[in-house]
């Protein structure tokens, strides 16, 4: 498992743009895309999050969780 996550770290840190010089051109496009959609699912995740956060505010059962939740993060 920790083989993977390494490897999917590598792909992403090298699908950045200031590896552009030193990435062969066939993998350009495909590391570019890789990359793009980390970044739009990280973005999307975050705004769920705000969203669930939000309306699990109002539950007051809930609030007691996501502030323990908070405190491990």
């Amino acid at each position: 498992m920790g083989r993977v996550w390494l490897l999917a770290v590598l792909v992403y840190g090298y699908g950045h743009p200031g590896f552009d010089g030193h990435r062969p051109d066939a993998l350009d496009r495909p590391l570019k895309g890789f990359h793009r959609a980390i970044d739009t699912t990280a973005s999307d995740v975050r705004r769920a999050l705000v969203a669930i956060d939000d309306k699990a505010r109002s539950i007051p059962v809930l609030v007691g969780g996501l502030r323990r939740l908070n405190d491990v993060f």
